[in-house]
């Protein structure tokens, strides 16, 4: 009996984010509460990888792949940045407006009148617009270990920065055979730059961090490859994943150049990322896609806990989970789900 698209069982691509956005809160716990990159993933690799690394190149694989293909889908230019702005922007928004109204009840009084204040609106203006971004208000955590305000905020300038890359494949967004070169020369290019050149890509000063660029873009573009070769039509996945598994590991106990981390990883997530599973199912029927919401919120509430309450590491860290669920629960179905109703405004109608 074929199932209705109500009973369909879902992929397990949203209950990952959702665990990488809660290694992020995981990782964080002991960073912000001042114990350094010591959590147990830190522990179990002597340092080699921390869950908040799993989390962010996670979120980058997977963002690779399925804007790849909303790429394919998109009916025009406009169709895709439509989709690209709806998912970041409106969600991003919100959290910035919430951070400041919370930030003025501690803000000291000695500092000035809060709304006089530039560094205020840098912080709104330059977060909003993603590539100007400011993380410290001047008198504000200055006593936590870490007085950013929302220090997670760094990776969606990247993220969109990449969405906008993507639209130099869009003309030729039907032949798959000149856009699987495309991607493989850029991705030789990447892992040349990551492989052979890191130090000279560091002491490029440019707006936007080459180093970041040349490292987090390999992992999207890893994803799109594999959306662009048609992962369900790959051979041998099984196979391919076994072999990811083995080289990751190698990499962990030896202490390889990451590169051989962002060659296997993207296998291993996607692989899994694409099976489909009642958990799923029932994660994305009772939660939808909360994800962004917990990581937007992850950083600031776990410094206003901090700052309050002193915890230790394990309470900041099932503390901040249990907020940051219901907060990434609330931005989905109150924000992001309602502006994605939007989604296809400007797609050609049939």
């Amino acid at each position: 009996m074929l199932k209705t698209k109500e009973t369909r069982i879902a992929n397990n691509f949203d209950i990952i984010r959702i665990l990488f956005a809660w290694f992020v809160i995981v990782s964080h716990s002991y960073v912000l509460n001042g114990e350094g990159p010591t959590d147990p993933l830190a522990s179990l690799t002597n340092g080699y990888m921390i869950f908040s690394f799993i989390g962010v190149k996670g979120f980058f694989i997977i963002s690779g792949f399925l804007i790849f293909q909303s790429l394919e889908r998109s009916k025009s230019i406009l169709d895709y940045l439509t989709k690209r702005i709806l998912r970041i922007f409106p969600a991003l928004l919100v959290v910035l407006l919430l951070t400041l109204f919370f930030v003025y009840f501690i803000y000291p009084p000695y500092q000035g009148y809060y709304l006089f204040q530039p560094e205020i609106y840098k912080y709104f203006i330059g977060n909003g617009i993603l590539f100007m971004p400011h993380f410290f208000i001047k008198g504000v955590f200055e006593s936590l270990p870490n007085q950013a305000i929302n220090g997670s905020l760094w990776t969606i300038e990247f993220e969109f920065l990449f969405y906008l890359l993507l639209l130099f494949l869009y003309p030729i967004r039907r032949n798959k055979n000149s856009l699987k070169l495309i991607l493989l020369i850029l991705l030789i290019g990447l892992f040349a730059g990551n492989l052979f050149f890191l130090n000279e890509i560091k002491k490029v000063n440019s707006p936007i961090s080459l180093e970041l660029v040349f490292d987090l873009g390999t992992y999207f573009l890893m994803g799109s490859l594999l959306a662009c070769f048609n992962w369900d039509k790959i051979q041998y996945k099984q196979l391919i994943v076994f072999g990811s598994f083995v080289i990751l590991l190698l990499a962990t106990v030896f202490k390889l150049n990451y590169s051989w981390v962002q060659i296997s990883l993207p296998f291993i997530i996607i692989f899994f990322g694409k099976q489909s599973s009642s958990i799923a199912t029932l994660s994305h029927k009772a939660l939808g896609d909360p994800s962004y919401g917990i990581y937007l919120y992850g950083f600031p509430v776990q410094q206003f806990i901090i700052y309050f309450f002193k915890p230790s590491t394990l309470g900041l860290m099932i503390s901040s989970t249990l907020l940051c669920f219901l907060l990434g629960y609330l931005s989905w179905i109150l924000i992001e789900k309602k502006a994605l109703q939007y989604k296809n405004i400007f797609a050609p109608k049939p």
